[in-house]
């Protein structure tokens, strides 16, 4: 297939897919966020230049075009609200009974930004010594099928501690719990890692959604079935000599204590799910989970859910090292907040691609120099084919900074 029909073929994958949220219309915030969302796919780069890049043809239409897409993405006037909703709702249709969704948060460091709304202090990972930098943080809950190997974000919001409506980092967690619950209808697993082991975040689970897994401390006190209360690491060594084997891991229900974890009318079952192997410095997980043991799942596959919690790492990196989502360049925080909402839209679709189109998927790998090369991240050849071909297809001046 030629470059240029690749290239076409694509363009009018993605403009089905932007249809149902109206996003095909000719003016407007719409029209800005459309073409954010196409630079992103076919430039791998969240940079305006370089979605402007896409149609300008001279430097006049350069700079209007850059412009008019960062005052769109910055105006106050248009209430996104709904749009986004719509985002989300199309990303949550792919997700089935069983796939899994890693929530983590992430930094996005601005080192040089002085001026922006509510910046807080963050670690840049992306320079030695991991100092503290003015950024964001951002709330990201992925999207990863075992079986078809596509991973994809659901969900990027990004939040700082010096907003006017900022109440803490629970009470945000647990509003953005509710509408991806709602978003999902329940589908899905959720991991989350010792991060998500706090009092507000597993009071939010039990009532929001009907499974997940989540990694304990090991002081983290538990109920028994004698009904004591125990630190979760006691428990599992009680239970890897007492309780048998199975799937290379032992099982224990066990309750949260009200007196540390509001619940709310009658919780669900829990159990404690303990590996009977260790890694480096003797550390072993402490796995607490809802609506699997006996229900769906063994042990066995629930240790094999939560060691796929690190792709969480793999959608940040995804979203590091291809979209270069930390080199944003817009100037305010509702800018920065439609970008995200627009990197969901793009790994939506490329995801979508990768699952729907394996033809078009393989040829689209090959434009990749080395495309025998295993890559670890899901997708990256595929982002970096659409770059190939655009290249090749355009007649586009040396991307910035992608």
């Amino acid at each position: 297939m030629d470059d240029r029909d690749v290239y076409s073929k694509v363009s009018e994958l993605l403009d089905d897919y932007l249809k149902p949220l109206g996003m095909l219309r000719g003016r407007g915030p719409l029209r800005a966020l459309r073409e954010l969302t196409r630079g992103i796919v076919f430039t791998a780069s969240v940079q305006l230049s370089n979605a402007v890049r896409l149609w300008a043809q001279s430097p006049r239409q350069l700079h209007r075009g850059m412009e008019r897409l960062s005052g769109c993405l910055a105006d106050r006037r248009w209430d996104h609200r709904e749009w986004a909703a719509g985002v989300l709702r199309l990303a949550a249709e792919a997700v089935e009974d069983d796939d899994l969704i890693p929530i983590d948060a992430t930094e996005l460091a601005k080192p040089y930004a002085r001026r922006m709304q509510y910046l807080c202090t963050v670690r840049d990972a992306s320079r030695v010594g991991d100092p503290l930098v003015p950024g964001y943080w951002c709330f990201g809950a992925y999207h990863w099928q075992p079986d078809g190997a596509c991973l994809a974000p659901l969900m990027l919001r990004p939040y700082s501690s010096h907003q006017p409506d900022f109440r803490s980092e629970n009470a945000l967690f647990s509003r953005w719990f509710w509408t991806l619950r709602e978003a999902t209808a329940g589908r899905g697993i959720w991991l989350m890692d010792r991060g998500g082991d706090r009092p507000a975040i597993l009071s939010d689970l039990l009532r929001v959604q009907p499974r997940w897994i989540v990694r304990l401390r090991d002081d983290r006190g538990l109920i028994g079935p004698d009904g004591t209360r125990q630190s979760a690491r006691t428990w599992a060594e009680w239970a890897l000599q007492h309780r048998p084997e199975r799937g290379r891991a032992v099982t224990l229900p066990v309750r949260l204590p009200p007196q540390d974890v509001p619940q709310f009318g009658t919780p669900p079952p829990l159990w404690l799910v303990a590996p009977s192997y260790t890694f480096g410095d003797n550390e072993r997980w402490l796995l607490l989970t809802c609506g699997l043991i006996d229900q769906h799942k063994g042990p066995r596959q629930v240790r094999y859910d939560y060691a796929l919690r690190w792709r969480a790492e793999d959608g940040k990196r995804l979203l590091g090292q291809i979209w270069h989502v930390e080199r944003f360049l817009t100037r305010s925080f509702l800018a920065l907040e439609r970008m995200l909402w627009c990197v969901v839209l793009a790994g939506g679709f490329v995801a979508a691609l990768q699952r729907e189109q394996p033809r078009l998927r393989q040829e689209l790998e090959r434009q990749v120099l080395y495309h025998d090369k295993p890559f670890k991240l899901p997708g990256y050849r595929l982002a970096r084919g659409l770059q190939a071909v655009t290249l090749a297809d355009r007649s586009l001046s040396m991307l910035n900074n992608a």
